[in-house]
């Protein structure tokens, strides 16, 4: 049975917490089912990237696959792309900190660019926009649903030893 098209597949908001999760796997699945329509490398790159995604491991590697075969496949396969881009987008961040021991700052990613590292500067800037000094900064990319789950399992840490368990 085929699940509901992912409202990122037409620009609407698509949140970690409602998205079926799947959508950008679905649409792998979708190129690697026409014949024809990717070489083997091609494949097997796509078939690296379901697996990061499934796997969501590396939001970094994940978004280098990502850019990787844009640059390939893009412009014959430009919704599928707008797909994946969309998803991707909203589901995964960029993590800032402006030195190795300041908080973490999430920033919201936009894959304009074909490139990782001028996703990574644009990140950077607009961490600058909002004032947050960047001393010695460190960006890293991570997928919101982990950082949800890492989250919770230090808050229940932090609820523990407040309890004293």
């Amino acid at each position: 049975m085929k699940s509901e098209t992912c409202p990122a597949a037409f620009g609407a908001e698509c949140p970690p917490a409602t998205c079926h999760g799947r959508c950008a796997i679905e649409v792998i699945d979708e190129l690697l089912s026409q014949r024809k329509s990717v070489t083997g490398e091609q494949a097997d790159l796509l078939l690296d990237l379901r697996w990061q995604l499934s796997r969501q491991d590396s939001a970094e590697e994940a978004l280098r696959l990502f850019a990787t075969l844009r640059l390939q496949l893009e412009s014959f396969h430009y919704l599928a792309f707008f797909r994946m881009r969309r998803w991707l987008e909203h589901h995964i961040v960029a993590q800032v900190q402006s030195c190795p021991v300041a908080p973490v700052h999430l920033c919201a990613i936009k894959l304009d660019s074909y490139c990782i590292e001028a996703v990574r500067r644009h990140c950077l800037c607009r961490s600058l926009e909002k004032g947050t000094p960047l001393l010695a900064p460190r960006l890293t990319f991570a997928f919101r649903e982990n950082i949800r789950h890492a989250r919770a399992i230090a808050q229940a840490k932090t609820q523990l030893s407040v309890s004293g368990h």
